[in-house]
């Protein structure tokens, strides 16, 4: 068989250069302390690697969000504690207020303090977290949430309904809520009294949706309101056969109802002015519009006890009731059933802080006892990805010393082989 001179340097040149390949690949593993470089050097190993590495960095972000959610729900704790504490002063002075002992100028000193517990609860439901957003305004947390309207009435205008609380996620089957709405928190506590009244349009009304139609309810006399409590109205709209809407108060059986002198309450219907009778107060504002718009003939509106209350609102009843000027108004029932209405409505809402409470202090502990699972799962991960991936020192550097010894020798034979000549046999 022939042998060429440039076979022989060909052959010679490609031993130098897989032995160079090799002891570079090994170098460089040295350097970066991975096994696999590229997805040729192991497809399945590479391939786990990848899958273990979208797993690392998933249960890095949950332990991220458990790191945003901790801080804010303990805030929120340590605000629901602080509210509780101004509701339970709240408490004592109410029980205090009923002493017969107690002047109108001594209850008047009380209201004065209940009002003053009335704002700092409402700055504690306006306040905000250490990044500026409301903590209660739920996910419009760019929003103050809580705001008091020209005639004194705290109304929330955060976010409400399913959604209006930002969640995150903990661990890829676990979500937990980072807060609670105001309205939850504040607003809507169940109205245990049985004493206080709302007004809703009654089903079929032809102002149902209609813009900017409100109903507002008021007491017009506490002693005659706290008699009638508990029972239910209709205001009903007639036409009284001239062309001339009328309004009637009816009971829930149809039925006219009579004021204390025995006349049948009702008359000609005014826009916008206030229909009172057994001691209540219910305005119906329409919208300002062109035609006027009315109640058609038919129409009700339900006087009816409410359902829900805010801590606002108990706050402001008992304090406005403890301002009232010792008249007939305000004799020893009336200031009687006056405070054990806001009693009830004040222990609804410890009630409802105490739920939120509990619920804040176990999402708590499940922020707790996910991180440590999940601080338990990375160091799983890790550990599995690293014996996927990474190198073998011992047996690399044992490598890497065979193949800078076959390098060296590759080089050295060449250099050899290449001065061959067959001059150097003449």
């Amino acid at each position: 068989m022939r042998v060429s001179t440039n076979q022989i340097f060909q052959s010679g040149l490609s031993a130098m250069q897989s032995a160079q390949s090799k002891f570079n690949k090994t170098g460089l593993q040295l350097a970066t302390g991975r096994r696999i470089l590229t997805p040729a050097d192991d497809p399945g190993g590479a391939t786990q690697a990848v899958q273990f590495k979208a797993a690392i960095k998933n249960t890095e972000q949950y332990q991220r969000n458990a790191d945003y959610a901790k801080p804010r729900l303990e805030y929120e704790e340590a605000q629901l504690v602080a509210v509780t504490n101004l509701l339970q002063r709240a408490r004592e002075l109410v029980v205090a207020s009923n002493n017969d002992t107690y002047n109108p100028e001594n209850r008047k000193i009380i209201a004065s303090e209940i009002r003053q517990l009335r704002s700092d609860i409402l700055g504690l439901a306006n306040s905000r977290e250490a990044n500026g957003e409301y903590l209660f305004a739920g996910t419009r947390s760019q929003h103050q949430p809580f705001v008091v309207g020209d005639d004194g009435r705290v109304t929330y205008v955060g976010a409400e309904g399913p959604g209006a609380v930002r969640e995150v996620d903990i661990s890829s089957n676990r979500r937990i809520a980072t807060g609670d709405t105001g309205a939850h928190v504040f607003m809507n506590i169940p109205e245990r009294s049985g004493l206080l009244t709302e007004a809703v349009l009654a089903p079929g009304n032809s102002l149902n949706g209609v813009v900017g139609v409100d109903l507002k309810t008021e007491v017009a006399d506490l002693q005659q309101s706290l008699n009638s409590a508990g029972k239910t109205f209709r205001i009903r709209f007639e036409d009284d056969g001239n062309g001339n809407l009328v309004y009637k108060v009816l009971d829930p059986d149809g039925n006219a109802v009579k004021d204390q002198n025995g006349a049948l309450i009702g008359g000609p219907y005014v826009a916008n002015q206030p229909i009172e009778f057994a001691g209540r107060r219910v305005t119906l504002t329409l919208p300002n519009t062109v035609p006027a718009t009315l109640p058609s003939p038919n129409d009700e509106i339900l006087s009816r006890p409410i359902t829900q209350v805010d801590l606002f609102k108990t706050l402001d009843d008992i304090a406005r009731v403890l301002e009232m000027p010792a008249t007939q108004d305000t004799t020893r029932e009336t200031l009687s059933r006056a405070t054990s209405m806001a009693l009830r409505n004040l222990d609804a809402g410890l009630g409802r802080l105490n739920e939120v409470r509990t619920s804040v202090g176990l999402r708590l502990s499940v922020i707790d006892t996910q991180t440590e699972l999940n601080d338990e799962r990375l160091v799983d991960l890790n550990s599995t990805l690293s014996d996927i991936q990474d190198l073998d020192y011992a047996e690399a550097i044992s490598r890497f010393q065979l193949q800078q010894t076959v390098l060296q020798a590759a080089r050295q034979t060449y250099a050899q082989t290449s001065r061959l000549s067959l001059f150097d046999f003449l």
